[in-house]
C-alpha cells in the first residue's frame, strides 16, 4: 500500500473510530452480508469505499512475531 493510500486508510478508520453510529451505518451500507464472517471485512469495505487496492497481506499480522518482539521486551529472570 502507498504511503498516501495508507494515510487515506488510517483517517477514515479514525474517523470511524471516533464516532461508533457512522462506523455502524458504514459496516451496515459497505460490508455484504456473506463477507460479514471474513477476517478483515471491514479493511476491505474501506480499501473499496477509498478507491485503495485491497490486499490481505497489508493487513494479516503474524501473531507468533509479535508475541515473541513483546516478550523479549522483559528482562531475563535468571
Amino acid at each position: 500500500m502507498r504511503t498516501e493510500d495508507l494515510k487515506a486508510y488510517q483517517d477514515f478508520e479514525r474517523h470511524l473510530r471516533d464516532y461508533p453510529v457512522k462506523r455502524m451505518m458504514f459496516w451496515g451500507q459497505h460490508i455484504p452480508e456473506e463477507d460479514r464472517d471474513y477476517q478483515y471485512a471491514e479493511q476491505k469495505a474501506i480499501c473499496e469505499h477509498l478507491g485503495i487496492e485491497f490486499r490481505e497481506e497489508d493487513f494479516a499480522v503474524d501473531e507468533v512475531a509479535e508475541a515473541k518482539a513483546f516478550v523479549s521486551q522483559f528482562p531475563d529472570m535468571d
